[in-house]
C-alpha cells in the first residue's frame, strides 16, 4: 500500500509539473520578444497608459485599442528592454531619476540610465514582473483601482499590483515618427482619422450630430444634425508644438474655453495668436476616432451623452467615454463647376490675422449688392471684393456689387440700409484684425421659393 501510494503521488507530481511546464510554454506566446504589445496590470484588469494631457505620466486606465496604451519593447542588451510609448516615442522612465519606493514613472527622452531599462521576468502562469537594471519593479498602488491612478517603482515583492499580461499587437515598426500612420498591407482597410491641417467636419460618436456654431449668436459652440453648411466646417490651423486653431468657416472665428474647471464652456471668439486658451490638440483614441483637448487639460465633452439638436458643448476631465470621443471628416475645399470641371478657391477660408494688412487710415463709404436668393447666403466683404457662398438652397451665384471706395482694413461699425429684400439682411462679423478685415453678412429668405434682393452696406 505505501508502495502504491508513493506511485500515486510521483504520478500527481508529474502531471503537475508537465501542466506547470504547458502554462509556461503558453505565457511565452504573450511575450516573445521585442515587439509591440498591450501591457495590463493583473491586480486592476486594466492597461498601462500614456496620461492625454501631459503626454509625461504613466498610468493605468481602462483597456482600449488607443496608441498611447500601445508599448514598443525594443532590445536594449543584456536581457533588458526599453519600454517605448507608441503615441510619443519616449521610454519608461523614474521622475527625478531617483529609484525609491513609491517613485512616479513618466515617459522621457531615451538615452542610457538604468532606470530605462527594464527585465521582464516570467512566473509561469503568463504574467510577469518588470524590473528595472536599477532593481526596482513596476507596480500600480495598491488597492487602488480607479482610472487615472499613476504607475510607481517599488521593491519587487512579486503581488498582483507588480504583475503584468503582455499582448503583442505587431513588431516594432522601422522609422515611424510618433503618432504616424502606420504602413499597412495591401488590401487592408484603414479607418480615417484626423490627419492635421486641414477642413473638417466634427461628428459626435455618441450622439452622431456634428459639431455646429449656433447662428443666433455666432459664439456657442452646439450639435445639430448634419446640414454641410458652413457653420458645421472647421479649419484646423496650426499653432505651434503639435496644438491648434480651430476656425468655423463660416464667420472666421476661433473655438476658445471660457475656463479650466469641470463643466466649462467653449465658445467662438476673435483670434488671438499665442493665447494658450485657443489652442487645442487632436488624441487618437483608436478605431477612427479622437479626443479634442484643450491647452488646460481638459477635453470636449458632450454634456450628459445628449442627443438634442441645441445642446452646447462643455469642457471636462478625461474619462474616454463616447460623449468625449469624434470622428473627423476631411472636406474638399474644391469648387464644382458648370459642365463637372473644378478649382480650388482663391480662399477657401476668412484670412487669419497673421495675413491681415496693416491697418488702414478710416475713409466712409458704401457697397450695394444685387442678386438673387434661395434660402441663405453669406457675403464675405473684404477691400473692395465681395466673396459668395451658399449656404442652404438653390445657387445662382448672380450677385453683382458696387463700391463707393473700398472698405478699409480696420475695424469698422456697419450698418445695411434695405433697398428690396423679403427675408433679413445681417451683419455677423464685423470686421477685425483677427478675421483680416472681413465683414461678413448674411442673408436669409423665408419662403420656398427664390428672390431678388438689394441692400447696402455702409460705413
Amino acid at each position: 500500500m505505501l508502495k502504491l501510494a508513493k506511485e500515486g503521488l510521483k504520478l500527481v507530481v508529474t502531471i503537475a509539473v508537465v501542466a506547470i511546464a504547458t502554462v509556461s510554454a503558453l505565457a511565452q506566446q504573450s511575450f516573445t520578444g521585442q515587439g509591440r504589445y498591450r501591457v495590463e496590470i493583473v491586480a486592476t484588469g486594466k492597461a498601462l497608459d500614456l496620461r492625454v494631457e501631459d503626454k509625461r505620466t504613466v498610468q493605468q486606465w481602462a483597456v482600449g485599442n488607443a496608441r498611447n496604451q500601445q508599448w514598443d519593447l525594443v532590445d536594449a542588451g543584456d536581457g533588458f528592454y526599453f519600454i517605448t510609448s507608441v503615441e510619443n516615442g519616449r521610454v519608461l522612465d523614474v521622475e527625478g531619476s531617483r529609484a525609491r519606493n513609491g517613485s512616479l514613472v513618466i515617459t522621457a527622452t531615451r538615452g542610457n540610465s538604468d532606470n530605462q531599462k527594464w527585465k521582464l521576468a516570467d512566473n509561469g502562469r503568463g504574467e510577469f514582473t518588470i524590473i528595472s537594471k536599477a532593481g526596482m519593479s513596476l507596480e500600480s498602488p495598491a488597492g487602488k483601482r480607479n482610472d487615472g491612478v499613476a504607475l510607481q517603482i517599488g521593491e519587487p515583492h512579486g503581488l498582483e499590483n507588480q504583475r503584468f499580461r503582455l499582448i503583442r499587437l505587431g513588431d516594432v515598426e522601422a522609422k515611424i515618427r510618433p503618432r504616424e500612420d502606420a504602413p499597412t498591407t495591401p488590401g487592408t482597410a484603414v479607418i480615417q482619422a484626423f490627419k492635421g491641417k486641414g477642413r473638417y467636419q466634427i461628428q459626435s460618436v455618441v450622439s452622431n450630430h456634428f459639431l455646429d456654431l449656433r447662428r443666433d449668436d455666432n459664439t456657442t459652440l452646439q450639435q445639430w444634425s448634419g446640414s454641410g453648411g458652413l457653420n458645421q466646417q472647421w479649419d484646423f490651423e496650426d499653432a505651434g508644438n503639435g496644438y491648434f486653431y480651430i476656425r468655423s468657416v463660416e464667420s472666421g472665428r476661433v473655438l476658445e474655453v471660457a475656463g479650466a474647471r469641470d463643466g466649462s464652456a467653449v465658445i467662438a471668439k476673435g483670434q488671438q495668436i499665442g493665447r494658450d486658451s485657443q489652442k487645442f490638440r487632436i488624441v487618437d483614441a483608436g478605431n477612427g476616432q479622437s479626443l479634442i483637448v484643450a491647452r488646460n487639460g481638459k477635453v470636449l465633452d458632450l454634456p450628459n451623452s445628449a442627443r438634442n439638436e441645441g445642446q452646447s458643448l462643455q469642457l471636462w476631465g478625461e474619462h474616454r467615454r463616447d460623449n468625449q470621443r469624434f470622428i473627423f471628416k476631411p472636406v474638399d475645399t474644391t469648387v464644382t463647376m458648370s459642365g463637372g470641371r473644378t478649382r480650388e478657391p482663391r480662399d477657401s477660408r476668412i484670412p487669419s490675422r497673421d495675413t491681415a494688412p496693416v491697418e488702414q487710415p478710416y475713409v466712409s463709404g458704401n457697397m450695394t449688392w444685387r442678386g438673387r436668393v434661395d434660402t441663405e447666403v453669406l457675403l464675405e466683404v473684404r477691400g473692395n471684393s465681395v466673396t459668395e457662398k451658399l449656404i442652404a438652397g438653390k445657387s445662382f451665384n448672380n450677385g453683382r456689387f458696387t463700391f463707393s471706395a473700398a472698405m478699409p482694413a480696420r475695424e469698422l461699425t456697419l450698418r445695411i440700409e434695405n433697398k428690396k429684400v423679403r427675408g433679413t439682411v445681417e451683419v455677423v462679423e464685423r470686421p477685425t484684425a483677427a478675421n483680416g478685415y472681413t465683414a461678413v453678412i448674411r442673408v436669409r429668405d423665408p419662403q420656398r421659393d427664390a428672390a431678388d434682393y438689394e441692400f447696402v452696406l455702409i460705413w
